[in-house]
């Protein structure tokens, strides 16, 4: 099945490329990283026997719901931590939510939860 028609060959490649840096996007531009920071957000649950189920829009307070193998349910907001950055405190609406802060390390891309004050 090694046809031209199924190969990408380093012209095309290059052309995908260049098409990904007209539009300006970058694997570190700070809304890529935050879908990386959820994808692995997501397979970190999955290893450790969570269940996950996604926010489908791109905005509120919760990013992803887990459910832990005894069927607890936790509200999370994936964040992630650079150089430059640390997590924001939760909203009013996220402490009455009891959203938990995953820290998504993007230097080493490790993961963590946030211990938060009550």
């Amino acid at each position: 099945f090694d046809t031209p028609q199924n190969t990408l060959n380093s012209d095309a490649y290059s052309k995908v490329n260049t098409k990904l840096e007209i539009t300006g996007v970058k694997p570190t531009d700070g809304n890529r990283l935050g879908d990386l920071a959820e994808h692995y957000a997501v397979t970190w649950l999955w290893d450790n026997g969570w269940e996950v189920f996604k926010n489908c829009g791109c905005t509120g307070p919760i990013d992803l719901i887990g459910m832990d193998s005894d069927k607890n349910l936790t509200f999370i907001d994936v964040k992630t931590l650079t150089k430059a950055n640390m997590p924001s405190n939760r909203t009013q609406m996220q402490k009455d939510l009891g959203v938990q802060f995953l820290l998504f390390d993007a230097d080493n891309r490790s993961l963590r939860f946030m211990a938060h004050r009550t």
